[in-house]
Order: structure tokens, then sequence, then C-alpha cells
């Protein structure tokens, strides 16, 4: 159940809003439901009561280890329901390991009702945050994976491993940031830094953000770094990997949420024109939309974030 407030709530957001009031995918999925639909069921619980967030995953699998039927218990804020509504939809027709593949940015867009509004203010991305981390700590769970738990927060169970996610997911860089983002310290501040609180921890927030934005600048310093000047004045191999981030950071996501992906297969110069010809995978191969709204998607963000020259050629 919800801790969903008796008083109703005002949103800026019609499809957040309706499903608050008209929850899809919630509840649990029972052996004998399972059964119709030649499956098993398989339940993972992430969080606590006592935390204030818990979230009890059920999955109806075939043979093949396709998630069939998605349902999520909830208990925790009212807007949690409809982030489980969709974490329920795009869950279903997927493994586990595409499961994995999620990112929490592509369920967040899910939500909202303007693309370019995000879905909610920041007292609640948490919300898409930490449902994102339950998906894949259902997903490790079910593959037989071992699933990290030391705390860093006692209060809310919140693991050192999702404050680290949390911090590369996010490019969070301060502390308040990474509390509105996973809840940690938000209750118990004891353990944000040595003396925050009036209980000791073994483990502090701050440290963990310091140590993480180290791991994270020294990989980028083993990495190719994207050149840092106009995309028109790049070699061939500085332009794919301009190319190839733009796509992970800003495109990959929604396919994949849609069980897809694309891959690109060559990019040469035609003129004053780089033509990127891609490759669909997955769901995305044979869609319909392939050749027109996401391809015309696609090729809007690399022409906005790279140059107005890019064309996209799917083969």
């Amino acid at each position: 159940m919800s801790k969903a407030s008796i008083l109703p709530q005002v949103r800026d957001n019609f499809k957040i809003d309706s499903l608050v009031n008209r929850p899809q995918n919630i509840g649990e999925i029972t052996e004998d439901e399972a059964k119709e639909l030649g499956a098993k069921v398989f339940m993972f619980s992430y969080g606590s009561c006592e935390g204030g967030l818990k979230l009890d995953i059920f999955w109806a699998l075939n043979q093949e280890g396709r998630v069939v039927d998605c349902k999520i218990k909830v208990f925790g804020e009212s807007e949690m329901l409809a982030v489980a509504s969709i974490a329920g939809l795009i869950s279903k027709n997927k493994t586990p390991d595409e499961i994995l593949a999620l990112k929490e940015k592509g369920l967040e867009y899910f939500l909202r009702e303007n693309p370019n509004t995000p879905a909610f203010p920041k007292s609640l991305r948490f919300l898409s945050n930490v449902m994102i981390d339950a998906l894949y700590m259902c997903a490790k769970a079910y593959k037989g994976e071992e699933i990290e738990s030391e705390v860093a927060d006692k209060f809310t169970g919140v693991t050192k491993e999702f404050i680290k996610d949390s911090i590369k997911r996010f490019e969070i860089k301060e502390l308040e940031d990474l509390v509105d983002l996973t809840r940690a310290g938000a209750y118990d501040t004891s353990c944000k830094f040595p003396g925050a609180g009036e209980n000791l921890s073994s483990v502090y927030l701050v440290d963990i953000l310091k140590d993480t934005l180290n791991e994270i600048e020294q990989a980028k310093k083993g990495n190719a770094t994207i050149a840092d000047k106009p995309f028109e004045q790049m070699n061939e191999d500085e332009k794919r990997a301009a190319i190839e981030a733009t796509i992970d950071k800003h495109i990959r996501h929604m396919l994949v949420m849609d069980g897809g992906d694309m891959e690109i297969l060559d990019i040469k110069e035609n003129g004053e024109n780089t033509d990127i010809y891609i490759r669909y995978l997955g769901a995305c191969n044979g869609c319909a939309s392939a050749s027109t709204g996401t391809l015309f998607a696609i090729e809007g963000i690399l022409k906005q974030k790279l140059s107005d020259k890019i064309r996209v050629v799917p083969l």
C-alpha cells in the first residue's frame, strides 16, 4: 500500500496525477496467475516500511527467462505509484539483462508530460532513482549475483553502492544534491559527515562523494577524451568519439526503454555533410517509427549537440 495523503495533491504533471489516482501494474502476481501465463513468479523486496519506502517487485518469467508480467507493491510517497506504474510497464517483455541496461533518465523521461519539463521537482527526483535501483537489484537477485549490502544510512537502508551509482548517474558534486537524490542523510543526518548528527556512523556520505569523484576523475584520464573544439574541426576519430558519447548520453536510454538499441556502422564525409550510417537493434529493428519519428529524434539530437550538418542514414 502507499502512504498517499488523504487530501488531494496539486501537481503540474497530469500524467503523474492520473497514474497516482489510477495506477497500473500495482499489486502482486500469484503463482496461479503466473501459471496461466506459462511462467513462474520471482519476488524481490527493496527498502523497508521503517525507512519510509518499500517496494515488492513481482515478475512472472517464462521459460526463456523473459518477464511476461510485472507488478509492484508500493509503500512510500504517493507519486511512487506513478513511477511503479511505468516501471512495471517497461519491465514487461524484457530479460533481466535487458532490465539492467535500463537508465534512470529513460524512466524519468517516460513520466514527463512535456518532453522539455522534468517529471518531478528536485525534491522528488529520488523516486525514479530509487526505482531504477530496485529494478537492478531485482535483476541481480534473479541472476544469482551477489548484491552489495554495506549500508550508508541505517535509517533508510540506502547502500554504499547505490550512493556511488547515483553520484555517477547524476554527476553529483555537492553533498546536499546527493541527499536529495538518494534520501541518505535526509532524516538521520549522522551519516552525512562526522558531527552532523547525534549518532556515530561507520561510513560518511562526504567520504563516499570524495572517493567516487576521484574514481571518476581517474577513469577520465584513462579514457580517450572528446576533443574540445567544434565538430567540423575534428578528425575522423574525434568525430566518432563525440558521436558515440552523445548517443550514450542523450539517445540510447530512450531506445533501450522500448527494448531496442542502435549501432554505428560507418561515418562518411559527404561534401559539407557528415553522414552517419546506423543499424537498429532489438525492437527498433523493423519498428514503424524507425524511419520516421525515432530517426528524426536521433538526428535532431545529434544536430543540436554536435552539428547541423549531420545526417543519419539507417541501413
